[in-house]
């Protein structure tokens, strides 16, 4: 029973009268948030430009150490819109997809720029776009989802207006609001 006053005393005894309860937590405040997860496999969404110069663009990464097949993908804003899927390897399933490499560490800009899936379908243009607050998913053409982002682009005023969200370190880290790299390596740290 002495042990609580004795601890209850010593909390009043190191109480700074001048320091405010939340000392510290501004300078979190101020840095940069993350948005989405960390990705778990090798097909990544690198990338993302919801409001820049021109189209809405999204850059696909191989984060691993042999080539993909993107004939085994596809790219969707809108998983429960049958149009709105683009088969990443241009050829709409169950039609025999000739193999549709992207090797380890290459980038793929694919453009978001609502062109209608006609043939031959073209899988560097998707049919849909984005807005400020949307998400982007590479689903198996299983049915799997193998990378996503739900994400919000409040560009701030002090930022450009081709400002990007990009996965920073590149291939592998959270999203972050950075100047746009298509189809090149992100930074690896923020500024």
């Amino acid at each position: 029973m002495r042990v609580l006053p004795l601890l209850l005393f010593a909390a009043i005894a190191c109480d700074d009268p001048g320091a405010t309860p939340d000392a510290g937590v501004d300078a979190a405040v101020d840095a940069p948030t993350g948005q989405g997860s960390e990705p778990v496999g090798d097909l990544v969404i690198n990338e993302v430009a919801p409001r820049g110069a021109g189209s809405d663009w999204v850059e696909l990464t191989n984060a691993g150490a042999q080539p993909i097949d993107l004939c085994g993908y596809f790219l969707t804003d809108a998983a429960d819109r049958l149009d709105h899927f683009l088969p990443l390897g241009g050829v709409m399933p169950p039609a025999p997809c000739p193999p549709l490499l992207l090797a380890p560490g290459a980038y793929r800009v694919i453009q978001l720029d609502n062109t209608p899936i006609a043939a031959p379908i073209d899988p560097l243009h998707a049919p849909f776009n984005l807005d400020v607050a949307d998400q982007l998913h590479l689903v198996t053409t299983a049915g799997a989802i193998a990378d996503g982002l739900l994400f919000l682009y409040p560009r701030g005023p002090a930022e450009p207006a081709d400002v990007t969200l990009a996965r920073v370190p590149d291939h592998a880290g959270l999203f972050f609001a950075v100047a746009p790299t298509p189809g090149a390596a992100n930074p690896q740290e923020l500024p």
